[in-house]
């Protein structure tokens, strides 16, 4: 840097002579005036402050999968519009129907008051499914030590239970929430879920006189014998169990029970009672305690409680011998813990503010002022991006997605960088015109210089950053496109605030002899600028078997999948107490894995009447208007039910109905409400089914024994509806009781909670080409019929983020490749810099996946589609100083190392800063916090490394003749 040439100063391309041109005008405008410059800036900060808080409400979080959803697809219009269609009509033609609505436009009235826990109105319910769902639920372990014993055949087990019980039962907001005199009688009723499941269910079974539920001495009742002879029926009784074979109709006083199941062993017969230990049973180290606390009252009890801290948790377990853990709880209410942890998990963003401040003096060898001006940066940022946001979005009262509170993680790691960008440069420039003896110095050249450095460099990672965010507004998820837009606005006000405020503040407060982080200024023989040069033969090796072993690993062996459990999104980290419940809630019972399964299996809906037609607008829509605001379907003028052809073909249709890939069969007899049992469940799938097939009950035979039906098709449909007493899937309006639509209804045997990805893309194409080639056959009055399924919401986010991801990727990465093109107009470095973006970006992939778990979820994609915008800023700042170095050979190797020398510390500092910041907020509740931090930290690691040091090595290997003249 002492060898700089003079007459390099003033030999600038006659291509840059313009910008140099503004560059030294305002540059002598700001000097000339500076204290006006800072008057002006100071009341448009304060000014623009005033107005954004003036405009915006404080933000609400409601429950975040909300706003999960697709708008804009084929998909999300049909969806509309079935719902659309079944609002707006009636299933029969009469007002014998009463129908009536609820009037959408008002308010819902909220009841802030907290009932007993058996008071609620289905306490009479009589169906064990529903209560069962409708209750809180915690997952025990025991503990490791005890090898495969079961709590059963572990001595003690039992009895830690019931202290665990006990304790519970001492939690604040225990006795508050939950009413025990309201508890119903276990004595006169069979079919009574217990306040308490294992242990409360061994002396039922044992014929033992039941444990009044007040009992604090309740424990002392079960004995080592009670527990021995229960553990005898569990292991003999589980399998006809599982098979279906024992069941409550084994009791019948119709026959004795060994007569009614003759395949059961004669023990299991000893009390009804056996079949609800048997259905709350999982696996053997496992215990499923339902709490007699209603998940409508369960968020007050996760407030009151305190039950997602580990303290907690341990104090509950603490001396039980043998030990417990207390692994999931579920209370109810998933979603709306998160307005719980936004303020927690903050107090880790404070610790990353601090970490980042603790750096900036260190790199800026203590500039009180840069420090300052970096925090008064991020939330002036945060502050009129919000009111931008707010006058934009929240004036229709769209609600503040979960997932924008990442751009706070996001702008404190970025916040830094172009701070000390500027920073260094503007002490970089001092010191280079100070070490030339021929040069004259002057404040007009030293702020000129500057801003000709800093200035596109700032500017380009802007835009660079901005296009990553930008990018994801491809995708058709509403809570993407808003975190995008809020983001994106967050960045944007930052880069004003630099532009504007940095040039004036350099001048007036920072002394341009303060010199910066010394790391590169070391004799050459010990320089690591010198010593990066030297070994850069071996960068681009680096960079190509990166590539190749990451792309082997994440593509061809398919580490980076789709999830395969739950297709919700996960908003809390892994080891959070609700989000193992709601993962892993079905390894604690046969009960809990069984309603899983049944409630999550797809229903399929052919839907006519209707044209496909979405009038959301993703910007302005907010959960409650699909409650508070009346559906618009769009009718389809093509309908006609009463033709010959049409009842023919629908006929024809029912028939084929059977043939689908992957239907579900009703059962041949009606199953009977009772205790625990599978065949209770299909109770609600008994509406299914196509009524203009052949059989009893159908339209057929219908049409065969009235006379209307052979002269009136119309008035035979209308008699058909107002006499079936199954749903006929036939849709009147109410206004004049004309048949305006048809939806025929059915099942198919896959679930959501058990089923993979790719098995859900599978059978969505088969039934989709199914569909497609009956309404080939279709006559003119029923081919604009279409199939849509509610259960495939969730799956049809994934195949967003399968559309969407790779799209963004792919742009953000040509877009980084540009922005270097066109800050240095060299093919050459333009194309060192994509491999060295590529390369990154594969790495921070693989490291992702293996030390953060990742899988391709939705919050993970758009995560991911940030990432080639952030990692190509040091690839900007080096390749924009090696084009602007002044040495006198055209030689890439020198050009390297005094980019290295002239920007490396703050390309270094900004890196850091960012890995820091996202370091800092790692142990956070929120998943979409520590997804946050983990990703910078580990992709800015591998930015500094690839796009930073290999990026400049790789570099100094090119030919020199590719050096271009400008």
């Amino acid at each position: 840097m002492d060898d700089i040439l003079p007459e390099r100063q003033s030999d600038p391309a006659s291509s840059c002579r313009p910008s140099r041109s503004c560059f030294s005008k305002y540059a002598n405008w700001l000097v000339s005036h500076p204290i006006i410059s800072s008057v002006l800036i100071t009341i448009f900060l304060f000014s623009t402050v005033a107005v954004s808080l003036y405009f915006s409400d404080l933000p609400y979080f409601d429950d975040p999968a909300k706003d999960f959803i697709t708008m804009g697809t084929t998909k999300a219009a049909e969806l509309y519009q079935f719902k659309a269609l079944q609002y707006n009509t009636l299933p029969v033609p009469t007002t014998k129907f009463d129908l009536i609505r609820p009037v959408r436009s008002a308010e819902p009235r909220i009841n802030h008051s907290i009932s007993p826990c058996f008071d609620l109105p289905d306490q009479g319910s009589d169906e064990l499914w529903s209560r069962f769902a409708s209750m809180s639920k915690v997952g025990v372990r025991l503990d490791p030590e005890t090898s495969n014993r079961t709590f059963l055949s572990t001595r003690g087990a039992i009895q830690s239970l019931c202290k665990l019980q006990e304790r519970i039962e001492k939690l604040p907001g225990y006795r508050h929430l939950c009413s025990k005199s309201s508890l119903t009688d276990l004595n006169t009723a069979h079919d009574v879920l217990f306040k308490w499941t294992k242990q409360m269910l061994d002396t039922p079974v044992n014929h033992r006189n039941h444990v009044s539920p007040t009992a604090a001495s309740a424990p002392i009742l079960i004995t080592s014998t009670d527990v021995e002879l229960v553990q005898h029926l569990t292991k003999t009784c589980r399998n006809s169990f599982l098979t279906g074979s024992l069941k409550l109709s084994c009791w019948d006083e119709s026959a004795p029970s060994r007569w009614l199941c003759p395949d059961v062993p004669s023990d299991c017969f000893t009390h009804p009672h056996l079949l609800l230990l048997l259905a709350i049973s999982g696996e053997p180290k496992t215990a499923l305690l339902v709490l007699p606390i209603w998940r409508s009252v369960g968020l007050q009890m996760w407030y009151l409680a305190g039950l997602d801290r580990s303290t907690v948790l341990a104090e509950l377990t603490r001396n039980l011998t043998p030990s417990l853990t207390i692994e999931a709880i579920e209370l109810g209410e998933y979603g709306e813990l998160s307005a719980r942890y936004v303020a927690w998990d903050n107090i880790w963003v404070v610790l990353g503010a601090a970490t980042l401040a603790l750096l900036l003096t260190l790199m800026t060898r203590g500039s009180f002022t840069i420090v300052m001006a970096t925090f008064f940066s991020l939330g002036w940022s945060l502050i009129i991006a919000y009111g931008l946001y707010s006058c934009l979005l929240r004036q229709h009262d769209v609600a503040f997605p979960l997932i924008n509170m990442m751009a706070l993680v996001l702008i404190l790691g970025l916040g830094a960088d172009d701070i000390l960008l500027f920073y260094q440069v503007w002490v970089s420039v001092h010191s280079q015109e100070v070490s030339n003896i021929d040069s004259i110095s002057s404040d007009n050249s030293r702020m000129a210089s500057t801003l000709i450095h800093a200035v596109p460099s700032v500017c380009l990672t802007s835009l660079s950053t901005l296009g990553g965010l930008l990018m994801s507004l491809n995708s058709s998820i509403v809570a993407v496109k808003r975190f995008a837009i809020y983001s994106s606005l967050t960045v944007l006000c930052h880069v004003v605030y630099v532009l504007v405020v940095m040039p004036t503040l350099l001048y007036l407060l920072v002394p341009p002899r303060r010199k910066c982080c010394p790391f590169f200024r070391l004799p050459v023989q010990f320089s690591l600028a010198n010593f990066i040069i030297k070994i850069r033969s071996i960068f681009p090796i680096i960079l190509l078997s990166i590539i190749t072993i990451s792309s082997y690993l994440l593509f061809y062996l398919g580490w980076l999948a789709f999830p395969s459990r739950s297709l919700q999104p996960s908003f809390y980290r892994p080891n959070h107490p609700s989000e193992v419940y709601r993962l892993y809630g079905g390894e604690y019972s046969w009960a809990e894995s069984t309603l899983r399964r049944h409630r999550s299996l797809v229903s399929l809906h052919a839907v006519w009447g209707v044209v496909p037609q979405d009038p959301r607008n993703p910007w302005t829509w907010v959960p409650q208007d699909d409650e508070n605001i009346l559906l618009q379907p769009l009718w389809s003028k093509d309908f006609n039910l009463t033709n010959p052809d049409s009842i023919d073909w629908l006929s024809d249709f029912c028939t084929k109905f059977t043939k689908m890939p992957r239907i579900w069969t009703p059962p041949s007899v009606s199953p009977r409400k009772g205790y625990l049992e599978e065949d209770a469940l299909l109770l609600s799938l008994q509406s299914t089914g196509c009524v203009f097939g052949s059989g009893v009950f159908s339209f057929q035979d219908f049409g065969k024994t009235n006379p209307l039906c052979l002269h009136d098709k119309t008035d035979c449909l209308v008699a058909f509806a107002e006499a079936s007493s199954n749903p006929t899937g036939l849709r009147f309006s109410p206004e004049t009781g004309e048949i305006v639509g048809l939806v025929i209804s059915f099942t198919a045997n896959i679930s959501l909670s058990n089923t993979t990805f790719s098995d859900l893309q599978k059978f969505g194409q088969q039934v989709e080409t199914w569909f497609s080639e009956l309404l080939l056959t279709a006559p003119s009055g029923l081919k604009s019929g279409f199939l849509v399924s509610p259960e495939f919401t969730a799956f049809e986010t994934y195949q967003d983020v399968l559309k969407f991801l790779p799209l963004s990727v792919g742009l953000s990465v040509t877009l980084a490749a540009l922005l270097v093109l066109i800050s240095t107009m060299n093919l050459a470095l333009a194309l060192t810099a994509l491999m060295s973006v590529i390369s990154s970006l594969l790495l921070s992939c693989l490291l992702l996946v293996i030390l953060g778990g990742w899988n391709l979820g939705i919050v993970e994609a758009l995560i991911l589609s940030l990432s080639a915008g952030l990692a190509v800023d040091p690839c900007i700042h080096l390749a924009f100083a090696i084009m602007k170095a002044d040495s006198g050979s055209p030689s890439w190797k020198n050009r390297s190392g005094e980019a290295l020398q002239m920007v490396g510390c703050a390309v270094t500092g900004a890196a850091l800063s960012t890995a820091l910041a996202g370091l800092a907020v790692l142990p956070s509740q929120l998943k979409c916090y520590q997804q946050m931090g983990l990703f910078l930290l580990i992709l800015m690691t591998s930015a500094l490394l690839l796009c930073g040091v290999a990026f400049v090595g790789s570099a100094a290997c090119l030919p020199d003749r590719f050096m271009s003249k400008c």
